[in-house]
């Protein structure tokens, strides 16, 4: 998948002094953005770099209780774990102790019985479907979601709630 990013006005959307900036995601041949979002500064150079070259995504969201409520997901681009610092390895290149490294680190990164390198989902973006359109089958809605997205067939979360407000009446 290649996505670009476009950085939107924060008017109104995050404190001046919040350090985020807002953002839209596109695809190729399509005005419309797939995803919005408010990233710091490491997200979004992370998301930069990454998005240099086509990516794999994915949509991380728990299953409401009932089949009317509403669905939150964030939307997430899958690295590989080692290309990812955390703050607890900032915080350990940061140490000059010889007693605060991990008495594990003669292992290295080599799991017994693991073929598939590991990956973490980075989640950059949120998603939100009002109205199941598959609540028989949660996969299925996730997939659909993520591919409505996709297509720029979704409206900022704020405009759907007006929407459906303006329909309840």
């Amino acid at each position: 998948m290649s996505l670009s990013i476009r950085q939107t006005d924060t008017e109104g959307l995050a404190p001046e002094d919040s350090g985020l900036t807002a953002v839209a995601f596109h695809t190729p041949d399509n005005p419309r953005p797939s995803f919005r979002a408010l990233l710091p500064p490491e997200t979004l150079a992370t998301l930069e770099r990454a998005f240099l070259e086509p990516v794999r995504l994915g949509v991380l969201a728990e299953e409401p209780e009932t089949p009317d409520a509403e669905i939150h997901a964030m939307v997430g681009l899958e690295l590989p774990a080692d290309s990812i610092e955390t703050g607890a390895e900032r915080e350990e290149e940061s140490s000059a102790e010889p007693w605060s490294t991990s008495s594990d680190a003669w292992r290295g990164d080599v799991h017994d019985g693991e073929d598939t390198p590991r990956t973490v989902l980075l989640a950059f973006a949120p998603l939100v479907r009002l109205r199941r359109k598959h609540p028989e089958d949660f996969g299925e809605e996730l997939a659909d979601l993520l591919e409505s997205a996709l297509a720029g067939d979704t409206r900022p979360v704020l405009q759907a709630r007006v929407d459906r407000l303006l329909e309840d009446l």
